[in-house]
């Protein structure tokens, strides 16, 4: 009798877990991401929509993290431009 018992308990803490929402850390994650993130206005608020649902399951979280990170702007981009490239752009203008 013990082991059925235990064996309920793991059957429902464990069952279906990739469905069940996500904790509040990830949460943080994802909405921390949006925050660097090149998105646009509405894009941006779907998607924030979506991160503060009750429902987010861990696929859709998964799902978000990898969109989120697609959008973040490359190392290179945010510094500015090399001596060559700025006296190429000056030198643009005065020909």
């Amino acid at each position: 009798m013990k082991s059925n018992l235990t064996r309920d308990w793991i059957d429902m803490v464990f069952d279906d877990l990739e469905g069940r929402a996500v904790n509040e850390a990830v949460r943080f994650r994802l909405l921390d991401l949006v925050e660097t993130a090149g998105l646009e206005d509405m894009e941006e608020a779907d998607i924030i929509m979506s991160i503060e649902s009750d429902e987010l399951t861990r696929q859709e979280a998964d799902e978000l993290w990898r969109r989120l990170l697609d959008a973040q702007p490359r190392v290179p981009d945010m510094y500015a431009p090399t001596q060559r490239m700025l006296a190429a752009w000056i030198r643009s203008f005065c020909l």
